[in-house]
């Protein structure tokens, strides 16, 4: 970059500058040969670069040198290099092609050109899109990951967190099983409820036994955008329907009085894999979920926030070892009553596993033991 206009101290992303992505990674495509033994080629890993002189859809008024500056989920770079030798039939694992578009997913919060914020020279990119779909790894570095976390009660998970990932100041890497699962998921995939399941499983138990991923796991993100690996799936730790009037849609319907300022958007979430009614680690945190309420008065009972976070983060550290109740319960805490007013309640909601098999009814089974235990 040498235009020298700045922002925030970064110097904006513009056709007329010399930034570029270098060697966004893994981007994961598809490579020949294509036989029998590798239908859809072999999957391997590329480095990804893209230009800033291939802006594209930049700033119509507002110019640097005469020409366009990147906008906010507007603006990219029209072409990627470095994957061209992923050239198999299905390219990309996730976008289904190489030599995608690149877009910025961090910009200025506070400087905007004609209404949109401005990209900016060091802010993070995906690279090999198909618009909006990025195929490279997950570009949330850990630092941002864990951010909801950075408060006292969470130091000791801090600390995990450093001495199992290292450097906080670079992107989270995620497991190439994600992108199965997330090929799977596709229409047309050919791939049965049963597979996708078990290919969950398979997710859950890899996260687990990575030691990064495994202290990670106690930090909670935002809803959307998630910052949670391919293939997983952020969890309200505090169900939506909490905070919404009987009757009404989980995110589009009128909040219960007190909680105008909610969004379950912006709200905590936890990533987990699988849906919430499957024996994965979201239907098993579900499922504990669904036992403490049906132990105190029921779906649509109510109750305070400070109940229904200590369940959330009592039922999440039963899950997975290692996650104190403090931080969790802290992090609940930070966010809710932030947007709640005067002290407003909340009504007990419930998702997670019936008992029409045996595995469910095992799950249900110890799911309502460590209710009990907890609620006497």
């Amino acid at each position: 970059m040498a235009n020298e206009v700045y922002a925030n101290g970064m110097e904006l992303a513009c056709k007329a500058g010399s930034g570029k992505t270098i060697a966004s990674f893994p981007d994961v495509c598809f490579t020949p040969p294509e036989n029998p033994a590798t239908p859809p080629g072999v999957p391997i890993p590329y480095p990804n670069t893209g230009f800033a002189s291939d802006t594209t859809k930049g700033s119509k008024n507002v110019k640097i040198t005469g020409k366009e500056v990147m906008l906010k989920n507007k603006s990219y770079f029209k072409k990627s290099t470095g994957d061209e030798a992923g050239s198999a039939a299905k390219k990309g694992v996730i976008s289904s092609t190489n030599r995608g578009k690149v877009y910025f997913i961090k910009w200025s919060m506070n400087v905007k050109f004609e209404g949109e914020n401005v990209d900016r020279h060091l802010d993070l990119t995906t690279d090999n899109h198909a618009s909006p779909m990025a195929n490279e790894a997950v570009p949330w570095i850990f630092s941002d990951r864990m951010a909801m976390g950075n408060i006292g009660e969470c130091a000791d998970e801090k600390n995990n967190v450093e001495s199992k990932c290292g450097d906080l100041n670079k992107p989270v890497k995620c497991p190439t099983s994600g992108y199965e699962l997330v090929e799977a998921r596709k229409k047309n995939s050919g791939k049965s409820k049963a597979e996708k399941q078990a290919l969950e499983r398979k997710l859950g138990g890899e996260m687990q036994r990575d030691p990064c991923q495994k202290a990670l796991r106690c930090f909670l993100s935002p809803y959307e955008p998630n910052k949670c690996c391919p293939g997983q799936t952020p969890d309200h730790l505090i169900d939506v329907k909490s905070f919404v009037e009987a009757g009404q849609d989980r995110t589009t319907g009128k909040r219960k009085p007190g909680w105008d300022k909610y969004n379950d958007k912006d709200a905590p979430s936890m990533c987990v894999e699988g849906g919430a009614a499957t024996c994965s680690t979201h239907g098993v945190l579900s499922t504990k979920r669904k036992a403490f309420v049906n132990q105190m008065g029921g779906k649509g009972a109510e109750t305070d926030l400070e109940t229904l976070a200590i369940v959330g983060a009592v039922t999440a550290s039963d899950t997975f070892k290692g996650c104190s109740v403090e931080c969790l319960e802290a992090q609940l805490l930070d966010y809710h009553r932030k947007v709640q007013d005067n002290n407003a309640k909340v009504s007990m909601s419930q998702f997670g596993l019936g008992e029409s098999a045996p595995w469910k009814q095992g799950i249900s089974a110890r799911a309502a033991k460590l209710a009990k235990s907890w609620l006497g």
